[in-house]
């Protein structure tokens, strides 16, 4: 009697546990016609494929899920492009998420904003942003930008985008010099062992004896004397700007 207990309590386990294991299956992998026939919605297992039904039909656009936005094309989840959507453009990734923040997308830099609205504000036009995956670059009409850029009361100089300290740079026909923290030097600098004078007017040039204009090729460590009679225009806010320089004879 006791061995005829355990074999029944053993055929109900067995039982129970294949009703289990089939239950499951239709709870996690329907057939679309069942998913079409129930009206269900969402992120659904039809036939090994995941696919987003809304109303038992495959969907197209955007679907919120897992704290963003997916991009749908009859049911499927389209990654990497670009999507319109309430009047809108979005972009999703490789992993099928809508992006925001600062991304670079195809050698070009947008900004999507970082208050949880995904959509493009188009390219960045001019400005110092970290760009995932590659740092804190200098962009400018989404693009890397190569020479001098106003920032925080002083001028920078940047490479491909990349800040450039310790080093001479030539621009609007002037050197210039920018130090450990990148910042363009001015007053009276000992660079190389040589005492140069860069001014005191937030002009930032190293200034030259005969007021000649500078080259690549020129050193600028031989020209030692100030110019006092160069004469610059200036901004709305009274500083001077660089480019605009002029004799006054």
């Amino acid at each position: 009697m006791k061995r005829l207990k355990l074999s029944l309590l053993a055929l109900v386990a067995v039982i129970s546990a294949t009703a289990f294991a089939i239950n499951s299956t239709a709870i996690h992998a329907d057939t679309v016609a069942a998913i079409q026939k129930q009206h269900k919605s969402g992120y659904l297992n039809a036939e090994g494929q995941w696919l987003w039904f809304e109303n038992g039909q495959r969907y197209t656009g955007f679907r919120h899920y897992m704290g963003t936005y997916y991009w749908f094309i009859n049911g499927v989840r389209q990654d990497s492009g670009w999507r319109r959507a309430w009047g809108m453009t979005y972009y999703t990734d490789a992993e099928g998420r809508a992006v925001q923040g600062v991304q670079q997308i195809n050698g070009k830099v947008y900004d999507f904003g970082n208050n949880g609205t995904f959509f493009s504000r188009g390219i960045v036009k001019d400005a110092y942003v970290n760009v995932p995956g590659v740092g804190w670059r200098w962009v400018n009409n989404g693009q890397m930008f190569s020479g001098f850029r106003h920032y925080m009361g002083t001028y920078y100089w940047f490479e491909n985008g990349v800040r450039a300290d310790n080093g001479w740079h030539f621009a609007w026909g002037f050197a210039y010099y920018t130090g450990k923290d990148g910042r363009a030097l001015q007053g009276e600098q000992t660079i190389d062992g040589q005492t140069l004078n860069f001014g005191d007017d937030n002009t930032f040039y190293l200034r030259y004896f005969d007021g000649g204009s500078a080259n690549p090729g020129d050193d600028p460590r031989r020209f030692m004397q100030p110019v006092t009679d160069l004469q610059f225009d200036y901004d709305e806010n009274g500083h001077p700007i660089p480019g605009t320089a002029y004799w006054d004879n």
